[in-house]
């Protein structure tokens, strides 16, 4: 296979990075059509990026053998069964983050990749920025010692018209707020550097939107010899959106947002050095580069950078988090199909007792 036909599914604000990322790879892609439950949305998306076809139906697009590659751009609870249609039908799919809303859904959308023989990836960007991929080098070579204690922040603000979008704001369709949404990315580069810690305590609320999920959380996350803090929120009026992620190590640290590594020995510091310079700085952005990734991917027959199993241990971490601050208690990780969040209903369940629980105290 020298190319591949593509359709979009959903044609909102994120789905116009997929389009020109697709159009950057020329001949190797061909962008056939686009979807839209609003047909007349999917149609104007169709004109601006010079797209054949136009649908309000799903079906349309699954159907067509001069597809290959599907993007699922959709609210989070559309995430599962469209992806698992598109993957009955032959396509290979990458989808926006998150994988699902709960891991049960990830787990179907997984087994249904394995089945058809197709590759599922999930969106994570900022795993492809050649400063990250500059610290997991510096961590996975030891340059910095052992990592002893991180801090994990994404403080942003959201305006009330945000939640205005009906499938925002709800357990049942975003699937939980700040954590889920705006950082999974912040999570996922955690587990990216460090592995998966062995159990979370979390607690979390609503401050400043009237939405039934989260706009804060704190939480506290545990390895052997480790712990992290992170916070997320929607509610953080600063001036500008703030992330961060810092690594205190044994014998140095690194920061994120902007990449600073430091020693205060000499000899590791120039080591560090050296090992950045290896890394070449990135010549696309992060989303265009998944993209490029998963449909050379896709011709080249291996497994794309970011596979879904990643988007499923993003997920556990974040399923682990909502668990623990529905119980009011710590929770181990792994989690499992017995766990009380581990399916769509539970998690449901689960987040209607905790919001009318916190309705009594208030």
């Amino acid at each position: 296979m020298d190319t591949v036909g593509v359709g979009i599914i959903g044609a909102g604000g994120i789905a116009a990075a997929h389009a020109k990322a697709y159009q950057m790879l020329g001949a190797k892609a061909h962008l056939i059509g686009v979807v839209d439950i609003d047909e007349e949305r999917a149609r104007a998306f169709a004109r601006r990026y010079e797209i054949p076809v136009w649908s309000g139906e799903s079906d349309d697009l699954l159907k067509r053998d001069d597809i290959q590659v599907v993007s699922v751009c959709l609210p989070h609870h559309l995430h599962a069964p469209t992806t698992i249609a598109a993957l009955q039908a032959g396509k290979h799919v990458l989808v926006e983050k998150p994988l699902a809303i709960s891991l049960e859904e990830a787990d179907a959308m997984i087994r249904a990749a394995q089945k058809a023989k197709r590759h599922l990836g999930v969106v994570f960007q900022l795993r492809f920025e050649s400063d990250v991929q500059r610290a997991r080098l510096i961590l996975e070579r030891g340059l910095i010692g052992a990592p002893f204690y991180a801090e994990v922040s994404c403080l942003w603000w959201r305006r009330p018209m945000y939640y205005e979008n009906t499938w925002r704001g709800k357990w049942a369709t975003e699937g939980g707020g700040a954590v889920i949404n705006q950082a999974t990315h912040h999570l996922d580069l955690l587990l990216y550097m460090l592995g998966m810690p062995s159990r979370v305590y979390a607690e979390i609320d609503t401050i400043a939107h009237r939405i039934e999920v989260e706009d804060w959380c704190l939480a506290t996350l545990y390895w052997e010899g480790m712990k992290a803090s992170f916070c997320a929120s929607t509610c953080a009026e600063l001036e500008t959106d703030s992330s961060r992620m810092m690594i205190l190590a044994s014998n140095g640290s690194l920061q994120m947002f902007p990449f600073r590594p430091h020693s205060r020995q000499e000899e590791r510091l120039l080591q560090i050095g050296e090992v950045c310079r290896t890394v070449p700085e990135q010549e696309i952005p992060g989303h265009t580069a998944e993209i490029h990734d998963f449909v050379f991917s896709v011709l080249e027959r291996r497994e794309p950078r970011v596979p879904a199993t990643e988007g499923r241990r993003a997920l556990e971490l974040i399923t682990a988090i909502y668990q623990s601050a529905f119980v009011g208690d710590v929770v181990e990780l792994p989690l499992n199909p017995d766990s009380p969040c581990y399916t769509t209903a539970g998690k449901l369940e689960m987040a209607r007792r905790f919001t009318a629980n916190r309705a009594k105290r208030t």
